[in-house]
């Protein structure tokens, strides 16, 4: 240990790099149930908002989980600041959401324009597709880093909206790196 404490032991981290180093900050590192729960908040805050009716999850046995609704999708246009698609800035960005202001939605859980950036960021894999404004998307992350970009993959009808996302936990982030279905149940 550094005896010297002064601004050059400052470190600067960027990125989803403070989750991926520091998990147990922004997350219960005992299993990923909290990981299954950030996902799910979003498709219930879609819910209470009035913009979704079913919310469907499904745990798989390669150990990876899903969460469908049928809300109005992750943003697809491009953010006005930063470049990139909104799902995009959604997933690789901490403290980047559409909750922090009462415009989108009026009540909300989970943690705040971190939530689903540390779910990618301590996911080996992630996958998301949505379906708005007539067309279905997917992009896809890897350990938190963009593996495939966002693309058009077909055409839905304009009413028929949404997003699906599945992850695939990375187990050397937690303790046990089974879901509690007992606790994802509660």
């Amino acid at each position: 240990m550094a005896s010297n404490y002064d601004a050059s032991a400052i470190e600067v981290l960027s990125g989803l790099e403070p989750v991926r180093k520091r998990p147990g900050m922004y997350t219960d590192t005992t299993r990923p149930n909290h990981l299954a729960q950030e996902v799910l908040d979003n498709s219930v805050d879609e819910a209470i908002a009035g913009h979704a009716k079913t919310i469907e999850v499904t745990l798989y046995k390669d150990a990876s989980l899903q969460v469908i609704d049928d809300g109005r999708g992750m943003p697809v246009d491009l953010h006005p600041e930063e470049g990139i698609p909104g799902v995009e800035v959604i997933l690789s960005k901490l403290h980047a959401g559409g909750k922090f202001s009462n415009k989108n939605y009026q009540f909300s859980g989970g943690l705040h324009g971190v939530g689903v950036s540390v779910v990618n960021a301590l996911s080996r894999h992630i996958e998301i597709w949505i379906k708005r404004d007539g067309q279905e998307h997917n992009i896809a992350f890897a350990n938190g880093e963009k593996v495939s970009d966002l693309e058009p993959i077909g055409k839905v009808g304009r009413a028929n909206t949404g997003t699906r996302i599945r992850f695939w936990p990375d187990p050397q982030f937690f303790d046990s790196p089974k879901f509690s279905v007992r606790q994802l149940l509660h």
